[in-house]
């Protein structure tokens, strides 16, 4: 999975100062700057410089941002060789000014930190006048400031796309068709580029969960149209035109997602009968906004379609259809069949919604045959779009196309009225770990002007981070943010010990784990550094663990932990249930469609990124049409259960969706 790959990770961006400034004392000195590498850079000062010298400092500053993926620490009061000299106040507001010129320049922004005195007595002042001076220098405050610098994020509109359907429908020649421009030959040659294990290639079928991106671009221009591409260079629709950015004319990952105003992450899943397991922990885990369903035209069995039909129905927002190898039918019957089979399929799922109207039920599900009705269908929710394509010949992909640049994706991220209480907590904090330095409040005007609308939209929702992979013995972890916000400099808690005794008490975790208080010393999206990870988003955090917590329930403990894939990190702890041995899950509106059948006593098995068998014990209906299950887990293992997580429950063979209300813990 590439997609998660901590590409490049540099060094720990930590202060030449260490963690905790009170215990710095007054020392002179510091470690001598690295000017080969690094993200760290000295000043002495930088009180307006020359036009030629200004230029100079922006391009120093744009190495360092690069030298540490987006992040630079300046410290500004410092020589080279790391004696602190420090500033007066006309002379520190004045490099900060010059500094937030260079920010501007670069799109970036920055942040005072800290603010160090620094003892007068130990400065050596040998101009004609020190002996005269000597009282008034005295008297005069020196300050050396840390400054923290980020390049300003790129907002990138993310669609996650799952390709579900049974084995050999082509899910795995249509993303390699899609992603580097290949045609097939019919024996697999799209397929090649996308498969990522050696027995996945000596066999052609998937058997693991694979990621790939590509992406559309606002401008046509910025694409190279090739004369061998089976796709269109540029997909007009509206008022703009869009093109596609791939691997075979962005070459890397990071240009296809620099390049792209909207970013496609494809999930390639398995369609062995025995891999559907597989696929539902994945759809529960990452909460695809777009389903496609793949159904080979030549399939002559409803069941091995039908199955991935309802499972996307019940657990995607948005589902589109995909009937392959179009270019194959001779029989125009039998093509009519199977979109009789299908239609009638989704407007069972949907007949519901016009129960308690009296007007006429619509046709939800719409074969697509022109740019047109791909962008319509895109823009009405209740519409399931059904594409004819072909990985040989390129027919239908580029309606397919036209769809997913025009669709619409749901916000996930919830508004919340305690921002402003969280901000002044942060802003507290920051103040009087810094001797409540007024120099603390001057930030550049890219934070303060141009992030209202990213302040706006963070939540005191309680964290919920899964982990799912584990690099560089546990420093690195990559995973989905299942609810809350994880930002960068933020301090944590990985939850490491899930499992409970049956003579515990509800709020004591056991003796072999407890939490871990972490810090968040980098985050990446995309394998681009970024300042946070929202709701629903994937990406990696680098962490450290800094020590002993108070304030929560449990054990807290500073060895390092052993870090293991479905542990979470977590910023409320009495929010959530560490061991909880079943749970409670209200239903989304078409799960109990299509006669599924629950009652208490019915074994069923629990994917919410992690998979348990268990029995329901209670199954009732609520005033609004949905259902309300209670589950416990079999065996003695508790599962770290949050609210708000979704999850998929396999009853007697069919599937029911919903998110979990909150974890039981006996």
């Amino acid at each position: 999975m590439e997609i998660f790959t901590y590409k490049d990770t540099p060094s720990s961006l930590l202060s030449p100062f260490g963690g905790d400034d009170d215990n710095f004392g007054y020392a002179s000195s510091i470690e001598p700057e690295i000017d080969s590498h690094g993200a760290i850079e000295y000043k002495l000062h930088m009180v307006s410089p020359r036009a030629d010298r200004l230029a100079q400092l922006t391009t120093q500053l744009q190495w360092r941002l690069a030298q540490g993926q987006g992040q630079a620490i300046y410290e500004i009061g410092v020589s080279d060789d790391g004696r602190l000299v420090g500033l007066v106040e006309h002379e520190a507001y004045g490099s900060l000014a010059t500094l937030e010129n260079m920010c501007r320049a670069v799109d970036a922004w920055f942040k005072v930190v800290r603010v160090i005195n620094v003892d007068n007595s130990e400065l050596v002042i040998d101009h004609a006048a020190a002996a005269a001076a000597a009282a008034a220098a005295a008297a005069v405050s020196r300050k050396v400031i840390e400054v923290h610098i980020f390049k300003q994020p790129i907002e990138k509109d993310v669609v996650k796309m799952f390709l579900i359907g049974p084995g050999n429908s082509g899910k795995s020649s249509l993303l390699g068709s899609i992603c580097y421009d290949v045609r097939d030959n019919g024996r697999g040659k799209a397929r090649t580029r996308v498969l990522k294990h050696r027995h996945e290639l000596a066999s052609g079928r998937t058997s693991s969960l694979g990621i790939d991106t590509f992406g559309y671009t606002t401008s046509s221009a910025t694409t190279t149209n090739t004369t061998n591409s089976i796709f269109p260079s540029g997909l007009h629709h509206g008022s703009g035109a869009r093109a596609l950015a791939n691997y075979a004319n962005k070459f890397t990952h990071e240009e296809i997602v620099a390049a792209s105003s909207r970013v496609v992450m494809s999930f390639d899943t398995p369609g062995a009968p025995q891999k559907l397991g597989l696929v539902c922990k994945s759809m529960a885990l990452y909460c695809p906004d777009v389903t496609v369903v793949t159904i080979c035209v030549t399939s002559t069995s409803i069941a091995r379609w039908a199955e991935y039909l309802d499972l996307a129905m019940r657990a995607s927002p948005r589902v589109a259809i995909l009937l392959t190898k179009a270019d194959s039918v001779t029989a125009t019957d039998q093509l009519k069949v199977l979109l009789r089979s299908i239609l009638l399929r989704i407007s069972k799922f949907k007949k519901h919604v016009m129960a308690d109207t009296t007007e006429e039920p619509q046709l939800f599900g719409k074969v697509v045959n022109s740019s047109a009705m791909a962008v319509d269908c895109a823009q009405c929710q209740d519409c399931v779009p059904v594409f004819l394509v072909s990985s040989m010949s390129g027919l239908g992909i580029d309606y397919l196309h036209e769809f997913l640049s025009s669709v619409e994706v749901p916000d996930v991220i919830e508004q919340d009225d305690g921002l402003a209480a969280d901000a002044e907590e942060t802003a507290e904090s920051t103040t009087t770990s810094s001797n409540d330095d007024h120099l603390l409040l001057h930030n550049s005007s890219c934070l303060c002007n141009g992030n209202d609308a990213y302040l706006a939209q963070l939540t005191t929702t309680p964290l919920n981070f899964f982990v799912t992979s584990v690099f560089d013995s546990g420093r690195i972890l990559s995973g989905v943010v299942r609810s809350g916000a994880v930002r960068l400099g933020r301090t944590y808690y990985l939850a490491t010990g899930l499992t409970k005794s049956s003579s515990m008490s509800d709020s004591e975790p056991n003796n072999k784990g407890g939490y871990t208080k972490i810090i968040i010393r980098s985050i990446q999206k995309l394998r681009i550094p970024a300042l946070e990870l929202r709701a629903g988003d994937i990406g990696s955090i680098a962490i450290e663990v800094v020590g002993q917590g108070t304030g929560f329930t449990g054990s807290v403990t500073a060895a390092p932990p052993r870090v293991r894939r479905h542990m979470s990190v977590v910023s409320c702890l009495s929010d959530v249930a560490i061991a909880s041995s079943g749970l409670v899950m209200k239903t989304t509106p078409y799960s109990l469609s299509m006669d599924v059948k629950c009652q208490p006593g019915d074994f069923a098995t629990v994917y919410t990124g992690f998979k348990r068998s268990g029995v329901v014990v209670k199954c009732m209906n609520t005033p609004s049409g949905n259902a309300e299950l209670e589950i416990r887990f079999l065996g003695s293992k508790g599962e770290f259960v949050s609210a708000n997580q979704r999850a998929i429950v396999d009853v007697n063979g069919q599937k029911i969706m919903g998110v979990v209300d909150r974890g039981i813990v006996l």
